[in-house]
């Protein structure tokens, strides 16, 4: 376990009170706002994976994302609508054709207070902690995996690979003075006005890294709305409230309301449920698929019986679930076997039986979910189930593999236990409909993105929910440049390349007109499909299962748990 340096000195006595909130009931001495808002609470939300990193250029798990975007800001952020919004800096002023974004930063800001600073104090935030963050990112001695949203930044690819940075640092990555950053592209590049707005991009300082070293992984100092405190592998972590956040809500009042958040790991999603009944978490993500019909209405999307007194929200998720194939393996890499597995899966009967209708659809189409504004998602021929395809694929796939497929192994994270119904539903399917032999290895979801990423899982289970709203931020995860030449890949996990592909994608991306670019992208994606590197199961649907008195829970499209907003009422 990796060892932290003390902060409790810095503690006051009901800070250390709110820390022991994960073992007991939920109580709140709330106080009055303005605007009839409340101000104080420990807000109990339970994670069923635990934290893999909290270090920004390694963020690319929900825990761990979820938990950094309290702690950290950014450039730019998504409102409930999914709207580009201004964060640390205005909207930027893009000019020069599409290739340089000027960013015009807040003056009124400043780090939490930390000991990483002269006498625990947090410094103002500056232009020059943008440029660190961003050049940082492209630092291949971090295990970054943000290298794809940072290589457009001119001169940012070159030091990914040679790993020298120039002097005057990355020429299309410089900081006039404090409140100026400008960013110059290689090309034109419309998608990256998003870039600034996800986990990779968040913002932190130099002296953090510096003082907690390979501790900063668990020990992450922001400008957030709220500041971490202490963390305990797989049992919780606790982050406490930022008194001198810079943002304010439209009647004056200092963000955020909550005193604390306390984030437990309890990874079945039954006992998550019994905490909640029990009032000792104030949410609850997903509910479990076996109580899901006794508790929801299938029409009205409204909870029923006894559950009527908790509040319910449900938004269309742009999110997808899908098996991958590490496509470099020697016994995956055939195209027929993984066809013959696509087809053999009975999508519909998962989400009927197993998930009780927990799903939006099956994924039938591409693995862009069809929620995606815009996108023509209906013209990307994906799979659905029809077994004489199946066994036709798998006669292909024997020929080509010396007469039989040996036995497959199927790496997962326990997801709650869906994860787990879903996986002994499919190891069943591929048995009774191509006579294929699957072993399921569940994992720790922080031990399982490091096998994927590092090859080391042929057969593997994933989800990707949208960083922002544009298919490029899914049909990513088969760009072929996104195979880094040594090291973890961290985005395309799945080690796919095919140049036909490559070149549409190219292309859509260098298209202004958003249709076009669209109607490319799509079909780029029928391309990859037909490919297989991933098999997609179905498409998310959130419930989010709050206790009554909750008030502006965050809920989007992308979940994302930003928590400023939230409070208690009386």
């Amino acid at each position: 376990m990796i060892q932290r340096r003390s902060i409790f000195v810095f503690l006051s006595c009901a800070v250390l009170l709110a820390s022991c909130g994960h073992k007991a009931g939920i109580k709140h001495s709330l106080r009055p706002g303005k605007g009839g808002k409340m101000y104080g609470g420990t807000f109990h939300v339970n994670e069923t994976a635990d934290i893999r990193s909290l270090d920004p250029v390694q963020m690319n798990d929900q825990t761990s994302v979820q938990v950094g975007e309290n702690v950290y800001d950014r450039l730019l952020e998504f409102d409930e609508n999914l709207n580009l919004i201004p964060g640390l800096s205005a909207m930027p002023v893009i000019s020069n054709g599409g290739l340089t974004y000027t960013y015009h930063l807040r003056t009124d800001v400043y780090f939490q207070d930390d000991p990483c600073f002269p006498g625990g104090k947090g410094r103002k935030f500056v232009a020059s902690d943008v440029v660190y963050c961003f050049t940082r990112a492209l630092d291949r001695t971090t295990n970054t995996g943000a290298e794809p949203y940072f290589r457009y930044i001119k001169g940012g690819e070159e030091y990914y690979l040679s790993n020298k940075l120039p002097p005057g640092g990355i020429p299309g990555l410089q900081a006039p003075n404090d409140s100026t950053v400008v960013i110059t592209l290689t090309k034109p590049f419309s998608p990256f006005l998003f870039y600034p707005a996800v986990g990779f991009a968040f913002i932190y300082p130099h002296e953090a890294v510096q003082y907690y070293g390979r501790d900063f992984v668990f020990h992450p100092v922001g400008t957030g709305a709220f500041r971490f405190v202490r963390y305990k592998q797989a049992q919780y972590c606790l982050l406490v409230r930022n008194p001198n956040y810079w943002k304010f809500d439209s009647s004056g009042n200092r963000l955020p309301y909550l005193d604390s958040l306390d984030f437990t790991f309890i990874p079945d999603n039954k006992v998550e449920l019994q905490e909640f009944e029990a009032n000792r978490l104030d949410h609850v993500y997903r509910i479990p698929s076996e109580f899901f019909q006794g508790m929801v209405d299938p029409v009205t999307k409204a909870l029923k019986g006894k559950w009527k007194k908790y509040h319910l929200v449900h938004v269309p998720a742009l999110a997808v679930q899908f098996y991958g194939f590490n496509t470099r393996d020697s016994v995956v890499s055939n195209v027929h076997l993984r066809r013959a597995i696509a087809f053999a899966i009975d999508r519909k009967k998962i989400i009927r039986y197993v998930l009780k209708g927990q799903a939006a659809g099956p994924g039938n189409y591409g693995i862009v979910p069809p929620s995606m504004p815009g996108y023509p998602a209906d013209s990307v021929h994906g799979f659905s189930f029809h077994p004489d395809s199946a066994l036709h694929e798998l006669s292909l796939a024997k020929q080509e593999l010396g007469g039989t497929i040996p036995d497959l192994t199927l790496y997962f994270n326990e997801g709650g236990g869906r994860n787990t119904d879903v996986a002994e539903a499919i190891q069943s399917q591929l048995k009774e409909n191509l006579g294929l032999n699957v072993h399921l290895q569940m994992l720790a979801f922080s031990e399982l993105t490091p096998r994927v990423d590092d090859g080391k899982a042929p057969f593997f289970r994933l989800g990707w929910i949208a960083d922002y709203p544009n298919p490029e931020n899914f049909l990513n995860l088969m760009f072929g440049k996104n195979i880094p030449p040594t090291g973890p890949s961290t985005i395309n996990s799945a080690r796919y390349s095919n140049p036909e592909f490559d070149k549409l994608f190219d292309s859509a991306i260098d298209e202004t007109d958003r249709a076009k670019s669209f109607a490319l992208f799509a079909k780029a994606e029928n391309i990859a499909m037909q490919d297989a590197p991933y098999v997609v199961l179905y498409y998310d649907e959130d419930y989010h299962l709050l206790q009554p008195n909750v008030r502006d829970f965050p809920a989007n499209a992308m979940f994302q748990l930003d928590m400023k907003y939230c409070w208690f009422s009386e």
